[in-house]
């Protein structure tokens, strides 16, 4: 199974993936819809631009260095799914759990994540740089050297979170909750600078 470097609108729907690991693959336009991949341990430095994973099993996969460019995975299942520095830049999930998914580090820029829920999370060095974080919710969250720079943050929340050192340019800061959210200077002078604008004569 997989034994080619390289595979183009390759149609892997309904596969079972019964290898520990995968290597150093690429996949362009390829459909893993309804793929299980819940009995690979872990898939390093492989590249998958503009495949389908919608409703597929990616449960307990550690995804190391890998690159999903432009990926679709409405209704797939993260539990216990690690990103470790992935590149996902493009790729959308819509309805999905992320409540039993890792996120560390990596390249999440111009991303759909929208309506999601990040509970208890830990994100560190994450981009998120022109993300659509419409109504996502970081809850009881450490967010630190994140950047959410141009991201879409329509009803967006960080309640409980401390996002100290995470940065927020070209941002509608006052569309995100902040309740209870612990803020570094600068974040409190973006907030006073985009309340004063709103607010002025």
């Amino acid at each position: 199974m997989f034994e080619n470097e390289y595979y183009e609108n390759e149609n892997f729907s309904d596969i079972i993936v019964d290898l520990s690991e995968l290597n150093r693959k690429k996949f362009i336009k390829c459909n893993f819809t309804n793929a299980d991949l819940t009995d690979v341990r872990v898939v390093y430095s492989c590249t998958f631009d503009n495949c389908n994973f919608s409703s597929s099993a990616l449960n307990g996969v550690d995804f190391k260095n890998c690159a999903f460019l432009n990926c679709k995975f409405s209704f797939a299942n993260f539990f216990a799914t690690i990103f470790d520095d992935c590149k996902m830049t493009g790729s959308a999930f819509t309805d999905t759990d992320f409540s039993v998914l890792t996120i560390s580090g990596g390249d999440w820029s111009h991303t759909e994540l929208r309506y999601l829920e990040f509970d208890k999370k830990e994100l560190l060095q994450v981009n998120f740089t022109g993300a659509d974080l419409s109504g996502s919710r970081f809850l009881k969250c450490k967010i630190e050297e994140c950047n959410f720079e141009e991201a879409t943050v329509n009803e967006l929340s960080f309640r409980d979170s401390d996002i100290r050192k995470s940065i927020f340019d070209n941002v509608d800061i006052l569309s995100i909750d902040l309740k209870n959210t612990k803020v570094d200077m600068q974040q409190c002078i973006v907030i006073a600078e985009a309340t004063g604008a709103k607010y002025a004569p």
